[in-house]
């Protein structure tokens, strides 16, 4: 017996709201091409960031951000996919830095990072294998990532297990005497290497309800101080110093529910703990319409996170310690963080007489801000179709 209109349209409601961040997580038919562009713009603010070179606080960032994702179907059950990415941003800290340094006399008031990735995915009767190749460049730091993951789903798809594995082979160049009279240049590149593991699980409870949990575990080795990171010691500045690894560990767990043919909801919690002392707590709920017989959809979410500090986190310090640090992402703080998406089905486009299929057009909104005093607004816009 087929699904009644409400069952389909509950279940498209479940499906957008788990898989509203992964637009390419089903196969497609073969020969078919999906092409989805993304324009990021970020604008934080802030002037109290006790880790700023010339004790100012000033954190503000500004970030525009285009990237595209290409994937083309290849065979019936293999994908290949790609995806680049642009970032151009001014931050007033690194500005502030790079001017006291002498690196290049006022300062660098602009950087740009590019990130092209690759990767293959084949699905093999229940079972999706996946895998990417990355790298990304900027003015002081690059990195070279590889990842895997595979999914199994039983019982006739209402239970999903999977598996995640990154490494990042990175590198970061640091301002390594900051001290009077700050005439250091940008010295020796040094090793970051991270690796990440990701076990997930989805379990469909009811015709209206679905389940998620997973748990994280991510090891960085090697030098893992900030570039702009700083730390004021008596009154004269120094670089932040921290332990040559950090051992990080995440559980997160996912309810969604649809109360009707026409809205659904969400609640999920995430539980982060490292072994460098900090721990943190973030929920997010969220409530999802869907419009125009379910082509159109609107999300309305609030996110609450608290944290406590790393264990070297100091305003300033009195000594010099072994492991200092005054980055204002370690220390203790709360936030909320108020957000709306709105999704819209275009249909069939005709731009210049080519068939652009199902294409969707997507815009976010986020504002965010922490007791401490920073704050920030982030807008996303997307156009996705297929050919």
């Amino acid at each position: 017996m087929g699904a009644t209109k409400t069952q389909r349209v509950i279940i498209t409601l479940l499906l957008f709201v788990c898989s509203v961040q992964n637009a390419f997580a089903e196969m497609m038919e073969k020969g078919k091409t999906k092409i989805k562009t993304l324009l990021n713009v970020y604008s934080q603010s802030s002037k109290s960031g006790k880790q700023v070179l010339d004790n100012s606080g000033n954190e503000d960032v500004k970030v525009i951000e285009p990237q595209i994702f290409v994937k083309h179907q290849i065979t019936a059950d293999t994908e290949i996919n790609a995806s680049f990415t642009i970032d151009t941003w001014t931050a007033e800290s690194d500005t502030i830095l790079d001017g006291n340094t002498g690196a290049s006399g006022e300062g660098k008031k602009g950087q740009a990072r590019v990130a092209p990735n690759l990767g293959v995915r084949r699905e093999v009767g229940k079972t999706k294998y996946g895998m990417n190749v990355g790298i990304s460049s900027e003015y002081d730091y690059s990195s070279k990532n590889i990842s895997a993951n595979v999914e199994q789903s039983f019982a006739e798809d209402n239970f999903t297990l999977g598996l995640n594995i990154q490494y990042y082979a990175d590198t970061v160049a640091l301002f390594p005497d900051i001290t009077p009279p700050l005439n250091a240049k940008i010295g020796e590149d040094l090793n970051r290497d991270i690796y990440a593991i990701n076990i997930g699980a989805s379990q469909i409870l009811t015709r209206k309800d679905i389940i998620e949990v997973s748990a994280t575990y991510a090891n960085s080795k090697g030098r893992l101080e900030s570039t702009a990171g700083t730390v004021n010691v008596n009154n004269v500045r120094e670089v932040e110093v921290l332990p040559g690894e950090r051992k990080r560990n995440a559980i997160s767990t996912k309810w969604v529910h649809a109360f009707n043919d026409e809205m659904a909801m969400n609640v999920s919690y995430r539980n982060y703990f490292d072994n460098w002392g900090a721990h943190a707590n973030s929920t997010r709920i969220a409530f999802l319409m869907s419009l125009r017989e379910e082509q159109d959809f609107i999300e309305l979410a609030i996110r609450h996170h608290s944290q406590s500090a790393v264990d070297y986190y100091k305003y300033n310090f009195s000594g010099s310690e072994r492991y200092m640090t005054s980055d204002s992402d370690m220390s203790k703080f709360t936030s909320y963080e108020p957000s709306i998406m709105y999704s819209r089905s275009l249909g069939t486009l005709k731009p210049f007489g080519f068939n652009l299929e199902d294409a969707e057009w997507g815009n976010t909104m986020t504002y965010s801000k922490r007791n401490t005093g920073l704050q920030y607004v982030y807008f996303q816009t997307s156009l996705a179709f297929f050919f």
